[in-house]
């Protein structure tokens, strides 16, 4: 008898695969298609559905892992995003909002979904306006709390990977989440994104660590090549076209290079950017005459994640046979490193 009963035990013990997402949309037509995608790379369509009559529609499928899901009505731009694990079963509500364009929604049936509510509610809305943040500034202070309350959580991982590892003030806060979250959710891919790039960020100047080799599309299209320029001293800078201090950085960096490119100086700029018209708009707008690439892949770009970049403005001053001199020179400085190296 318990024979028969243990395969019925066990499958009670392991969380279902299976998710549900239902919920209600009004001032949307029956017959309106809804998508639930999430980003991988490139958006990827999880399931649809089509509002019915009384303007409900199911979405199900299976998951190997939490997402961010994202749930896209045919017509609409705006995209409506949720946390989603393996096993969920959510409701969520559309309804139209006076003199807005989006639709107002609003979601439950998990810890992770009220998380991420409160986030978008009272915290996302204080980091809008500036790419860093004093180590005091309430929203980082309140991302922190929230991120501790629910370690075992994906979105705790997704929040300390997607937020709080872009703020420079943040990284020994970054650093002692991260070892949390390996104990609690060691399986997750951003938990070993985060892991990866605090172990590479955290390499001390030993004087023997060889610069990693990458090669990426130039703003011109054909790929380049870091290690071709073997043979002089090379600044890897990564930067973005949103960030402020990056591009208050590039006039400075611009005369470094005019002064130092004919005694052996190379740079090149690594953009974070996600939006390639952006990105050439802003190599264009600031005049930077050196090597500039990107592959679009925004925080995701596996040259950013091999130097360990939590954060940009973030440069790499590199030696002539490779090795790395220096990490995150700016400004006095890097100007006194130049002209020690290349007097």
């Amino acid at each position: 008898m318990l024979a028969a009963l243990f395969p019925w035990l066990l499958s009670l013990a392991v969380p279902s695969p299976d998710y549900v997402v239902q919920g209600q949309l009004t001032g949307v037509a029956p017959g309106t298609k809804i998508y639930l995608t999430h980003y991988q790379d490139q958006w990827v369509t999880l399931d649809s559905a089509t509002v019915d009559a009384a303007g409900y529609c199911k979405l199900r499928g299976q998951l190997p892992a939490p997402v961010l899901a994202s749930l896209k009505v045919r017509g609409q731009k705006v995209l409506y995003q949720l946390p989603l694990h393996p096993g969920d079963n959510l409701t969520f509500r559309l309804e139209p909002e006076p003199r807005k364009e989006a639709l107002r929604f609003t979601a439950q049936g998990s810890v992770g979904v009220e998380q991420w509510q409160q986030f978008q509610r009272t915290i996302m809305p204080q980091l809008i306006g500036s790419t860093q943040f004093p180590a005091k500034y309430r929203g980082l202070r309140e991302l922190r709390a929230l991120v501790r309350r629910t370690p075992d959580d994906f979105l705790a991982a997704y929040l300390t990977k997607s937020y709080l590892s872009r703020q420079a003030s943040q990284q020994a806060f970054v650093d002692s989440m991260t070892t949390v979250l390996t104990q609690r959710q060691p399986n997750l891919a951003e938990i070993q994104t985060l892991t990866t790039r605090t172990r590479t960020a955290a390499q001390s100047e030993k004087g023997d660590e060889l610069a990693p080799d990458f090669s990426l599309p130039t703003v011109a299209g054909p790929a380049f090549a870091l290690s071709s320029l073997r043979g002089k001293y090379v600044l890897v800078d990564f930067w973005a076209s949103w960030c402020g201090p990056c591009r208050a950085e590039n006039p400075r960096l611009r005369s470094l290079y005019q002064h130092y490119q004919s005694r052996g100086l190379e740079i090149v700029s690594v953009s974070v950017d996600a939006n390639g018209d952006k990105w050439r708009k802003a190599v264009a707008q600031d005049q930077l005459p050196w090597t500039q690439v990107s592959d679009l892949k925004g925080w995701e770009s596996p040259a950013a994640q091999l130097y360990g970049v939590l954060a940009v403005p973030y440069t790499v001053l590199i030696a002539p046979d490779g090795r790395v001199l220096a990490r995150n020179l700016r400004g006095e400085p890097l100007e006194k490193r130049l002209a020690k190296l290349l007097p």
